[in-house]
């Protein structure tokens, strides 16, 4: 275990016993969750994942799915107020649910953010060529600004992380700022005459806007049911909202800074959220979003009143992304420098840049992978598959469009999973310490987890639409999610087989209270 961080100084040029400097205060953690949760471009984009089920009740999904974050929320901020490390969830769990499962959710949430990080890069990517398409009429490649993007990430992850912090915070406040303006714009119009998708199909109460039949499912012409299925596919939208946990070992105060951040991002996205969808509905009408919203992947971009504005939301959507990799990417290289250092994986992972201070081999292997895994699905999968999983998309954006949801579809159940593992750790902490309340809210999580993990699996069984058929990469997210886990699992006995020295260390180098 390292000193206790009340042993510590508290100035800029204190550091851990593992190295990190601690130079980070609160605004800077809540810069890393927001930047992962990304509210920008999940608001823009992303909500039509809720509204395939809850259509013009997705408010009231989003809603009801920022209730369920906090729990999950709730857990790591508990977590977090007793030790803090730079293996955030891989350290929780060890400690809470046993080294096994710990290993097992280190890896899996190591693999989940290799996978988002990857697919969020693509898609600012494709946001910006789509961009530039609206602007100018041309038709760039989408890998171009990937490639752009890459080394932006990898030059602000290296060296200071203060510079990359409030630059997030600073990009997170214009984009969000300038989406809410776009929604009130919309919401002050009101719902059109006629459909936007078909331009014909009359909508009920053409200018109307407001209409609390968002926030009740049977006026909206939807079912609980599919208010339910919308509540896991938004707490998709909340993905990362952890991420600040691993910045705990580079935080002046983590233990009152980090739970802080988690709750005050969640709190914050979900109300921003709420604003987003609404005017989302309402600018297709209620009513008429049940058909409309799911026909449109652009989301609030498909309602705004011209193309200038459309051109903000694209933008918006293309800033948001690229900051979004660049805190995923922040995430997952702590992840895997803290379980290099305990030598669960390679120990080369584990070594700090002796003068950035910045765990420099991760953060290369992590965009490495990135590059990989673009190229190689790319390859290994055919034109018309790609356009299918695009939407349709057949142009200079396809191979971005099919990434993005490609890579994202396989990385969001990881991660839910490892929520479920979190709620179960927590469950098991609250229970051994007696602290009630931790055990009420690791149930909690472990329940939204579970239905959350449905929700990101949903479309691999079940067609989008009556009598299509699922595409082969969405069939087989189940069966990849299921092997790396199993491969993680093969880790574990392994390691716990042949290397007891090692396993016995699992999950102790943290600071604790």
């Amino acid at each position: 275990m390292v000193a206790d961080a009340s042993t510590t100084p508290t100035g800029a040029t204190a550091t851990t016993q593992g190295g990190f400097h601690r130079t980070l205060g609160l605004r800077d953690v809540i810069a890393q969750s927001l930047s992962v949760i990304a509210p920008a471009m999940s608001g823009a984009f992303l909500t039509y994942l809720a509204s395939t089920k809850a259509g013009g009740a997705t408010p009231l999904a989003y809603l009801l799915g920022t209730l369920a974050m906090l729990c999950v929320g709730g857990t790591v901020a508990m977590f977090a107020r007793s030790l803090s490390s730079a293996g955030s969830m891989y350290t929780y769990i060890t400690r809470g649910a046993g080294k096994t499962l710990g290993f097992l959710g280190g890896w899996c949430y190591a693999a989940a953010f290799l996978l988002l990080g990857g697919a969020v890069l693509c898609g600012f990517g494709f946001f910006t060529a789509s961009l530039v398409t609206l602007l100018t009429g041309a038709d760039p490649s989408w890998y171009w600004f990937s490639l752009a993007g890459l080394m932006v990430i990898a030059l602000m992850s290296l060296f200071d992380i203060r510079t990359s912090t409030r630059t997030q915070l600073a990009i997170l406040l214009v984009t969000m700022l300038a989406l809410l303006v776009v929604a009130v714009v919309v919401i002050a119009i009101g719902s059109p005459a006629v459909s936007v998708i078909d331009s014909t199909t009359p909508v009920a109460d053409a200018g109307r806007s407001i209409d609390l039949a968002a926030f009740w499912p049977s006026a909206a012409g939807v079912t609980w049911t599919g208010v339910l299925f919308g509540l896991s596919f938004a707490m998709l939208s909340f993905t990362g909202a952890e991420a600040s946990a691993v910045l705990s070992e580079e935080t002046r105060d983590p233990r009152r800074a980090i739970p802080r951040a988690i709750i005050g991002s969640i709190v914050f996205a979900g109300l921003f959220y709420l604003v987003i969808t609404y005017a989302t509905a309402v600018g297709f009408g209620v009513q008429q979003a049940a058909a409309d919203w799911p026909a449109s992947v652009a989301g609030l971009a498909a309602v705004a009143p011209n193309n200038a504005v459309a051109a903000v939301v694209l933008g918006c959507a293309a800033l948001a992304s690229l900051f979004c990799a660049l805190g995923v990417h922040i995430a997952v290289s702590r992840v895997l420098f803290a379980m290099g250092r305990e030598r669960v994986l390679p120990a080369w992972l584990g070594v700090l840049h002796p003068r950035w201070g910045t765990p420099w081999r991760a953060i290369g292997l992590d965009l490495a992978v990135w590059v990989v895994l673009a190229v190689a699905s790319v390859l290994l999968t055919g034109r018309e598959s790609q356009v299918a999983l695009a939407g349709g998309v057949d142009n200079g954006l396809t191979g971005g469009v099919f990434l993005f949801t490609f890579l994202a579809g396989i990385g969001t159940p990881l991660v839910m999973g490892v929520y479920l593992m979190l709620g179960i750790a927590g469950a098991a902490q609250g229970r051994r310490t007696g602290r009630a309340g931790f055990t009420v809210t690791g149930v909690l999580a472990a329940l939204v987890g579970a239905l959350a993990v449905f929700g990101g699996l949903y479309y691999s069984f079940v067609p989008a639409a009556p009598g299509a058929e699922i595409p082969l990469q969405i069939a087989m997210v189940p069966w990849v999610c299921a092997a790396v886990a199993a491969i993680g699992l093969a880790l574990a006995v392994w390691t716990r087989r042949y290397r007891r020295p090692v396993w016995a260390d699992m999950g102790r180098i943290f600071d604790e209270i």
